[in-house]
């Protein structure tokens, strides 16, 4: 479900370049703007290809071939593409934007969805239907239980379909989202991209979300990229910015990869066309061309896909395919070794008889313009060609690139659009899986990732057992119990059972999921288990497990998780709390802990999060009685409350019981929750804790609000 980083270049035909003074005019640059330094590689009106004969300009790398999937007019100016699980094509196009080379109208409610079906099966898709055609710059959708996200400039959308008939009838604004498009679109939120741990990710974005009962999760996230979102089998997030091919980090399992440094990066940021690259907004700058006509180094990444457990086969296990529009390429980088074993990739480069090198997809039509690229549920790479000659946006556009679009006619037309399946020449189809349960066991990735995340979104706990199994069987392949687990906690039902069993097994990321899920069996996300230490220890002592995996365990035998926050929040101790010298090592302890344990859902400020958890700052809960702020923490809190009198709506009614924690634990948070934020309320001491338990005994379920 990526998004493209779409860098559209403006045209306008004008007879005089005095007359204009573009947004992305330097005055330091002045005299280098007017260069026609083009003039000498590229000088002719550049041919408008039909879909046939553009598929003849390509050249691939060797093994593969490149087909038609779907053109104009089916389609036009699309910038994504995405597949239901009945097989259908879903794509999105941004028919507003640049209609004119000032930009008028282009926030206009103009752009579509459509839904493209191939009726006769033949790979070519015949059929078109909008499921939507009134968006202003439709940049991504997502699949829900309810019906389709769609994130427009501004706002996500609900929209449903009520009659099956492929048409939206029913819409609702969930909330603001991407606004900062209104003024620039090339760095506003995008992507929707669901990963392994049950997340939605997007790029130019500190959020990430998740659909749980109905309803948008949001929480923090570390901001990526600035189009478009990828990941793999073992849940790396992938993502890219203008003149970077990619980026790739592991947060999902606490970044234990790489071994240095948070991301991997590209060995290079060289790119090898297969024609003169004139048509770059700053082309003007002496070097920025070189001899033969092509620009050394990439300025217009836009989306990216990763080939994870697809069609390709375990020769391009992890390679990384990214968009390069402006250059008429797309690029490939292959590990240097198989994950986790290194964290260097290679720049994939095949011979050309005219020009010596070129990149994994190359084409010699001007208009090819590869803005977005998604591995489908074939397992191969579909190619998003936005098709237009000119990909600079308004914004940035230089006088430079204007003119000469303007004399060499890549302004027009506009309304095409193409999209391209590259195709490993020894193909061979996988039937879809037979149900969900099933699906977390298929050979290829889309359709694991779907069907994990059709159970989890649609809340489906009829299936937990079958998923139990499938999460437990030694014999089951690795990835498929691995899905099994992420599931399974995304419905709240990993047991400890399974989590042992995990950490246990032989196959390494089988036994580094058991670890970072432990938690998620006591029903608290971010903090390690002591009764897991053990197992942990052993993991270490084992013989030729990976490094990654005896550092993790390693790691948090010792201290637990690490710290998994992406907000800093600098706390500030009250008077009272530092003049109380047992409060204040109390309270710092509790505040550690807490930040490990509870920041994730109440937030590091004590606010808490919409449709997930409840405030803590100045709420009666936490200041109020202390034996029932206790009896909360040990033993959960289940059904509707109210907080300082009002109901609490959209919040899960259930606090998990924490009473696994030692009884130290508790009580430097709960002292440290009842004195921060504006809190004010007397310390619980470690012995209130122990009181309580053995009071309550007997209590096995979650209390009530009614109860106290």
């Amino acid at each position: 479900m990526n998004f493209p980083r779409i860098i559209f270049l403006i045209v306008f035909s004008f007879s005089s370049l005095s007359l204009f003074s573009q947004n992305g005019d330097k005055a330091s640059e002045k005299d280098l703007i007017s260069s026609l330094n083009w003039k000498k590689w590229s000088p002719d009106v550049v041919p408008v290809f039909t879909p046939a004969e553009s598929l003849a300009q390509f050249k691939v790398a060797p093994g593969f071939k490149v087909e038609l999937v779907a053109s104009e007019p089916m389609v036009k100016d699309p910038v994504f593409v995405d597949w239901d699980d009945q097989g259908r094509m879903w794509v999105g196009e941004l028919r507003t934007y640049m209609r004119d080379l000032d930009g008028t109208g282009e926030n206009e409610r103009m752009s579509r969805v459509m839904v493209l079906e191939d009726t006769d099966q033949d790979g070519v898709m015949d059929k078109a239907t909008p499921f939507v055609d009134d968006m202003i710059n439709v940049r991504c959708i997502a699949f829900v239980d309810d019906g389709v996200l769609v994130v427009e400039t501004g706002g996500l959308w609900l929209c449903k379909d009520t009659d099956g008939d492929l048409r939206c009838d029913e819409r609702e604004k969930l909330f603001d989202f991407a606004t900062a498009a209104q003024s620039n679109i090339e760095h506003a939120e995008n992507a929707l991209h669901f990963a392994l741990d049950n997340w939605m990710y997007n790029s130019k974005s500190s959020r990430k979300l998740a659909w749980r009962n109905g309803k948008l999760i949001e929480m923090p996230a570390k901001g990526r990229g600035q189009w478009g979102m990828g990941s793999d089998a073992y849940g790396r997030l992938y993502f890219n910015a203008n003149s970077n091919w990619f980026e790739v980090d592991w947060a999902t399992y606490d970044r234990q990869w790489p071994s240095k440094g948070s991301t991997v990066k590209p060995p290079t940021n060289r790119v090898f066309g297969i024609r003169p690259n004139t048509a770059l907004n700053r082309n003007y700058r002496p070097g920025r061309i070189l001899e033969d006509g092509r620009v050394a180094s990439v300025t217009t990444i836009s989306g990216l896909a990763v080939h994870s457990h697809g069609a390709y086969g375990k020769d391009w296990e992890g390679a990384i395919f990214s968009m390069s529009p402006g250059t008429n390429t797309v690029g490939a980088f292959l590990p240097e070794k198989p994950f986790p074993a290194s964290d260097q990739y290679v720049h994939q480069l095949y011979p050309d008889a005219v020009w010596k090198e070129r990149e994994f997809l190359a084409s010699s039509d001007e208009r090819f313009r590869p803005v977005n690229a998604s591995m489908g549920p074939d397992g191969c790479l579909y190619v998003v060609d936005f098709h237009r000659g000119v990909i600079q946006h308004k914004r940035y556009l230089t006088s430079y690139l204007r003119r000469q679009s303007a004399e060499r006619q890549l302004d027009k037309p506009i309304g095409l659009g193409r999209i391209y399946r590259i195709v490993p020449k020894d193909h061979k189809t996988i039937d879809p899986p037979s149900d969900l349960v099933a699906g977390l066991s298929h050979p290829h990735l889309w359709w694991r990732l779907r069907s994990q995340k059709r159970i989890v979104e649609g809340g489906r706990q009829d299936l937990a057992t079958d998923v139990q199994k499938l999460a437990d069987n030694k014999k089951a392949k690795a990835h498929a119990r691995v899905h099994a687990m992420w599931t399974l906690a995304g419905l709240g039902k990993l047991k400890e059972k399974t989590v042992r069993l995990a950490i246990e097994d032989h196959h390494w990321f089988v036994s580094m999921t058991g670890l970072r899920l432990a938690g998620e069996s006591k029903g608290v996300a971010d903090f390690f288990p002591d009764e897991f230490k053990t197992l942990a220890e052993q993991v270490v002592d084992r013989k030729m497990v990976p490094s990654t995996l005896a550092s993790y365990a390693g790691i948090i035998s010792k201290s637990g998780y690490p710290s998994r926050a992406v907000k800093t929040y600098k706390d500030k101790e009250a008077d009272w709390v530092k003049k109380d010298s047992n409060l204040l090592s109390v309270y710092r302890k509790g505040r550690d802990q807490y930040s490990v344990s509870c920041g994730a859902c109440h937030q590091a400020d004590g606010k808490g999060l919409p449709n997930m958890a409840p405030t803590l700052a100045k709420s009666d809960w936490v200041t109020g009685d202390a034996k029932r702020l206790i009896g909360v923490a040990v033993h959960g809190l289940m059904g509707p409350i109210k907080v300082n009198g009002k109901p609490v709506e959209g919040v899960p009614p259930i606090m998990p019981p924490h009473g696994f924690m030692k009884d130290e634990q508790l009580a430097g948070i709960l002292t440290y929750v009842r004195n921060a934020w504006g809190n004010r309320a007397g310390l619980i001491s470690i012995e209130d804790i122990t009181g309580y338990r053995k009071t309550e005994s007997a209590r096995v379920a979650p209390w009530t609000e009614v109860e106290f």
